[in-house]
């Protein structure tokens, strides 16, 4: 378990520019816990999610862990997707006895992941798991979790994990009768779990949230996931209006973008694009040093997946494997063979390379933009103040909300 854990973290540090948790207060100091994850990008989604909570292990389907390849990746309670009813109830044994003994269990209540606009159907496994467990009579502490990617395919992108409040089993734990207590526990499951995700509509609403989302986040202390919930009942009609005056003065013209949305900047262009050709030489070097590992991640990413739910995982299934045989080799290479400085220069320009991306990338769209897009500057940053007074209106809703709570309370 130890080996996992410490190679999740390098996936982790490796692969995302940025994982923000948002409420680790709520992780509690000892088990026995059950966390419920929102399933989203795939199995990364289990790597990240053991930023805010390092101790779980996760149910896993049995097939990611046939092969030495995948116990590599992978640990966790095996269950047999499509196994019956026997395979079903012996991964739930399995889970019963792993918090029976004060152990850290992850479950994706979904069974499957997918990046639309709402959550699946929450399955039943999670919910029977607790009530076997709470009839025992032991405590349990049930977590939970949210995932939001600014771009889930795209390397170094930024991530938020929330960590919900532990649900409240009192009443389930009382209700008279097993199906009772099931049907209790599974309404506050997706109770809680609708609370750290984002349930919209359709998925062009889906795409408008998220841009805005990510909008409200620039130089903000706002958290995307704050800015999602804000966009979740209703868009903003003043950004939207915003947004769609954009789009329709920036049809036919060559603008960039970075997370779906086109960056400009406050001043002079030329700031940006110092500060990208400042990053463009240690970042393209880098990348040139380890151009075999990132040419296989990057083809692995177009070739097997079959939605874009699964292109970060074959990216990294296939691309840090190859990238830490490809360092070791150089390494060792370098120390027999080339002058002592090869080595530590070739890890140089591999920390900066990662560390710069995702600065090069937003620096070098609001540069193009500034440059050769002038003309929807001013269009841009309406939609930019639109968002910004959204989420202060919220804020100041949210603040009014607060204080008649504490007036009521005295």
């Amino acid at each position: 378990m130890n080996w996992h854990r410490w190679f999740h973290a390098f996936i982790r540090r490796l692969y995302f520019s940025r994982i923000r948790v948002i409420g680790a207060e709520h992780v509690p100091a000892a088990g026995p816990v059950l966390a419920l994850g929102l399933h989203r990008n795939g199995a990364v989604d289990g790597f990240v999610y053991r930023e805010a909570v390092p101790e779980v292990v996760f149910l896993v389907e049995a097939a990611l862990r046939r092969s030495l390849f995948g116990r590599l990746f992978f640990d966790g309670v095996e269950v047999e997707r499509g196994g019956g009813s026997r395979a079903k109830m012996r991964a739930l044994d399995a889970c019963v006895a792993r918090l029976g003994e004060g152990g850290w269990l992850a479950v994706f209540p979904e069974g499957t992941s997918r990046l639309g606009p709402r959550h699946l159907p929450f399955k039943s496994g999670a919910a029977r798991t607790a009530v076997r467990h709470l009839e025992s009579g032991r405590p349990l502490t049930v977590l939970p979790l949210g995932i939001h990617y600014e771009c889930p395919w795209a390397f170094r992108s930024r991530v938020e994990v929330i960590v919900g409040p532990p649900v409240d089993l009192a009443v389930a734990a009382a209700a008279t009768g097993r199906g009772a207590r099931l049907r209790e526990v599974k309404d506050r499951f997706t109770a809680a779990l609708e609370a750290v995700g984002v349930n919209v509509p359709d998925a062009a609403w889906q795409d408008l949230a998220q841009n805005f989302a990510y909008i409200a986040t620039l130089g903000t202390g706002h958290s995307y996931f704050a800015a999602l919930k804000v966009m979740e009942d209703e868009l903003p009609a003043e950004a939207v209006a915003a947004w769609r005056e954009l789009e329709s003065k920036a049809a036919g013209r060559m603008l960039m973008r970075h997370q779906g949305v086109p960056l400009f900047p406050l001043a002079t262009p030329w700031v940006y694009l110092l500060g990208a050709l400042a990053l463009a030489l240690p970042v393209a070097a880098g990348a040139l040093v380890n151009l075999p590992p990132l040419a296989a991640g990057w083809w692995a990413g177009r070739r097997f997946p079959d939605d874009t739910n699964v292109i970060s995982l074959w990216r990294i299934l296939t691309g840090v494997p190859m990238f830490l045989c490809w360092a070791v080799t150089f390494c060792v290479w370098a120390a027999m063979r080339g002058p002592w400085w090869l080595a530590p220069a070739y890890l140089f320009l591999t920390w900066t390379s990662i560390r710069g991306w995702y600065r090069l990338k937003k620096s070098a769209v609001t540069a193009w933009n500034g440059i050769f897009c002038r003309g929807l500057r001013a269009p841009a940053h309406a939609v930019h103040r639109a968002v910004i007074a959204a989420m202060s209106r919220q804020d100041r809703t949210n603040k009014n909300k607060t204080n008649e709570m504490d007036a009521s309370l005295r």
